[in-house]
């Protein structure tokens, strides 16, 4: 195990290096820049679509070629922690990531938030609208980076190899969850046991009984292969995750306003087509699940108040801790 995350750590360095390298585009090209993407999901995720189909065509040609815009998917050029720090410390100029920085920036933590959302319309439109911006200025103010634009990484269910269609059936069952106290406390209060690991553990320990379930939106539950060793999926929409595409404060000071305006727009359409595309990809997601055996079961509204209440003693935390925390979440319930 430490050989292979050696080698993965050197061929990362490398990689790395040779991306530097060929940083100004090669000697024919002197006045091109090149902006390297990091992006810690697949090449078929909504987010890196939206990035190759619109905003890489956008920004090359609104910027007559000035820009050249290449991007590294599927954590290429690291995961989600090392393309936070790269892209703090320059090494990449942007990223698409997840709320990693949630610890030094407490409002990020907000799209963890135990049903928070109605659903998945609603969240769209808290992301894109006043509380996606009070958070996005929130993280500016601590870091040395420009917030570009919210982007969808899927609203989160659980799944599991035994039985799993009402709120009482969590007990006992062993479920691995990402290592985010607020993910951990989630599946403690519905009654599981709960096993941190990183996602590329998760096929083998549900494959060897390591765990029973886990938690991903369905989109990564395809992606994984999960449906494969997980049959039983329970789609309680609990979370519904963000990733952000974020530029090094540096890279952004250097541009003109004229291209300050380019990026902002193309920003913009980037995330309207990755929020599309997302939307429009769960009912497929479902359809593949169904055709490799998988059970989906929506709960019901009275298990959905259930579950609900269960969260309770976690935003009692959550208020406690955080004293902009129970504003913040009467906003979001109260927007329509």
């Amino acid at each position: 195990m430490k050989k292979r995350t050696f080698l993965k750590t050197l061929l990362t360095s490398l990689m790395l290096f040779s991306v530097a390298a060929c940083d100004d585009g090669g000697a024919g090209a002197a006045s091109t820049k090149v902006v390297k993407i990091s992006s810690v999901v697949a090449p078929t995720h909504p987010s890196t679509i939206a990035l190759k189909e619109v905003f890489k065509p956008m920004i090359e040609s609104k910027t007559q070629g000035k820009y050249q815009i290449d991007i590294y998917d599927s954590g290429q050029l690291g995961d989600e922690k090392q393309s936070f720090d790269y892209t703090r410390q320059g090494i990449v100029d942007m990223s698409v990531l997840g709320t990693v920085m949630w610890s030094e920036v407490p409002k990020m933590s907000v799209p963890d938030f135990p049903f928070l959302f109605r659903d998945i319309a609603h969240a769209r439109k808290i992301y894109q609208g006043e509380v996606g911006q009070e958070i996005a200025t929130s993280f500016e103010q601590t870091q040395p980076i420009k917030f570009l634009a919210w982007m969808p990484n899927g609203a989160r269910v659980f799944s599991s190899s035994k039985a799993l269609s009402s709120p009482d059936q969590f007990k006992g069952q062993k479920m691995r969850m990402p290592n985010n106290p607020i993910h951990v406390k989630v599946a403690e209060l519905l009654g599981a046991n709960v096993a941190i690991m990183g996602l590329g553990e998760v096929f083998t320990a549900l494959e060897q009984g390591v765990v029973d379930g886990q938690d991903n939106p369905l989109s990564t539950f395809v992606q994984q292969g999960f449906y494969s060793v997980n049959k039983n999926i329970y789609e309680t929409n609990h979370m519904i995750s963000s990733l952000e595409l974020l530029v090094n404060a540096n890279f952004w000071n250097g541009l003109t306003e004229e291209e300050k305006a380019i990026f902002n727009e193309a920003a913009k359409a980037t995330s309207d087509k990755s929020w599309d595309l997302y939307q429009e990809s769960i009912e497929a997601d479902k359809k593949l699940i169904q055709e490799h055996g998988g059970v989906i079961t929506t709960p019901s509204e009275a298990d959905l108040k259930v579950l609900i209440e269960k969260m309770q003693p976690l935003y009692a935390d959550l208020y406690k801790k955080y004293d902009w925390a129970e504003a913040l979440v009467d906003k979001v319930r109260n927007t329509q």
